[in-house]
């Protein structure tokens, strides 16, 4: 448990209390990082709660201002809190999709899923309060038998218990990543997943900013493609001091620079816009002012926007939220292990996660660029953009077909060979792009972790066929008269 210390004095009637802060230092290595930040905190008298490599910082708590003129030290700020909004009333199915018929119908997700692209082989990293009992309800069965529920940590705890906290980082992970036929289907069922609990929901203490940029740096370790939150920062507890609409630029909050640097790093963020639409701050909060962060909005079953749905634009001028998708009366997984409906940007935000984890199933090596202005061109309001639904309600056959276009003859899809598979997963007919002539295929089994040789296909017309084989991932080699390479095929329904 994390542990809080006070101090009470009488100053003009006002109560403080130990606060959180980050300390900036001039370092250049890791190791270094960690032997200032002792010194410091053993010096300042401060609390050392961690440190972060991306930044350069440590993260203090004090019951006074940290010292900013010790040596080293380029900057000291405070931390930021969490928001949320949820709401629930029964719903309704009436198809295979089940509840989640109309929400993913709206993005075009179900036709895209028919296509037979879900997610598969895409990771996704969650940021929330807690992930009440994703380890064993039924509704997540198929994510943990396929053991695509890869890793998982408590950054507010600093242990693995994930699964004993708050629901509403379960409530998301169903609409992304629920498996029920019949009940519940998520945006992208197919992908696989790690879990951080950033948030303690009980509280509003400054640590949980610090907490999503060590998860951050943790999902980069791990690999993963996607990273959504459904959380802002912008009002800070008393005496500490809040964010201002001007900070709202992409360039002033820490978090917004930790999503940036993410992004760079090449990893997609989807955020939440927020739920301020109908409260006094009304705008959307960091990190969704990052130039790179997808800041999704809200609308209801009628495509209308939502009043709670946080509205743009980023105080220098951008277009924000980016685009929006079905937050309200969205169908979810709650902890009673009902579906039921709510109302938030936490629930249209993991909508759009799962749609550009399905994007980047079908295009594995398209950059993260690319597939922002497709997303970004699919949307219905991308002429006349506004400060409520940005760019408007996207869709994903729309978006396919605009990657399509881009495609020609990319450096992102061609190996260093000049040779391309696809489609890349492939359902049994595999066509093959080369300025070679290759002459036979050789298929590989991966099972195991170790390579066979199961089959040779001669190629004929510049395509073969894997339906005498069973659904799975191949190594593919390729031989020519010149030159010989491989490449990983997914063969799938």
């Amino acid at each position: 448990m994390n542990r809080f210390f006070f101090l009470f004095f009488l100053l003009l009637g006002l109560q403080s209390q130990a606060q959180y802060y980050w300390v900036f230092f001039e370092t250049e290595t890791t190791e270094e990082l960690d032997i200032i930040s002792k010194e410091y905190t053993r010096i300042t008298g401060c609390d050392l709660i961690g440190t972060s490599k991306w930044f350069n910082a440590a993260c203090v708590e004090s019951d006074i201002d940290p010292l900013a003129d010790y040596p080293l030290v380029r900057e000291v700020k405070a931390l930021g809190k969490y928001q949320v909004e949820t709401s629930s009333v029964q719903g309704s199915a009436d198809t295979s999709l089940g509840y989640s018929k109309l929400q993913l119908e709206m993005l075009g997700l179900d036709s895209f899923h028919r296509l037979g692209y879900r997610g598969l082989g895409v990771k996704i990293g969650v940021f929330d309060g807690g992930f009440l009992r994703v380890d064993s309800f039924p509704i997540f069965d198929s994510m943990r038998n396929e053991n695509r529920l890869l890793n998982y940590y408590d950054f507010v705890e600093d242990n693995d218990e994930v699964f004993e906290d708050d629901g509403h980082g379960m409530w998301v992970l169903s609409i992304l990543g629920g498996n029920s036929p019949d009940s519940l289907i998520g945006a992208a069922p197919k992908a696989s997943f790690v879990l951080a609990r950033t948030e303690n929901v009980h509280s509003e203490t400054h640590l949980e900013e610090f907490n999503w940029v060590k998860a951050m740096e943790w999902a980069d370790s791990l690999g993963v493609d996607i990273i959504h939150s459904s959380l802002g920062y912008s009002i800070f507890d008393s005496l500490q001091g809040d964010y201002s609409y001007t900070d709202m630029d992409g360039q002033s909050t820490i978090i917004t620079k930790a999503a940036e640097m993410a992004y760079e790093k090449g990893i997609f963020i989807t955020n939440s816009a927020g739920n301020e639409g109908d409260d006094p701050w009304r705008h959307i909060t960091a990190p969704c002012d990052g130039k790179h962060v997808l800041c999704v909005g809200a609308v209801d079953s009628f495509e209308k926007i939502a009043k709670f749905s946080s509205i743009g634009p980023s105080s220098d001028g951008r277009v924000k939220p980016d685009v929006v998708a079905m937050g309200k009366k969205t169908s979810y997984h709650y902890n009673s292990g009902t579906i039921l409906q709510g109302n938030g940007t936490s629930f249209s935000g993991p909508l759009m996660a799962g749609f550009v984890a399905c994007l980047k199933e079908k295009w594995p090596r398209m950059s993260n660029d690319r597939i922002f202005e497709a997303i970004i061109r699919s949307a219905d309001r991308y002429d006349s953009p506004d400060t409520s639904y940005g760019y408007g309600l996207p869709n994903i056959l729309r978006a396919d077909s605009i990657l399509t276009r881009m495609l020609s003859i990319s450096e992102e899809v061609k190996d260093a060979e000049g040779v391309y598979f696809y489609p890349n997963p492939s359902n049994g007919e595999v066509r093959i792009s080369s300025k070679l002539e290759i002459e036979n295929i050789d298929v590989y089994s991966t099972s195991g972790g170790l390579l066979r040789r199961i089959n040779t296909f001669e190629i004929s017309n510049g395509l073969f066929e894997l339906n005498e084989l069973p659904f799975g991932i191949y190594q593919i080699r390729w031989n020519s008269a010149k030159r010989v390479g491989s490449k990983r095929l997914i063969y799938r329904p």
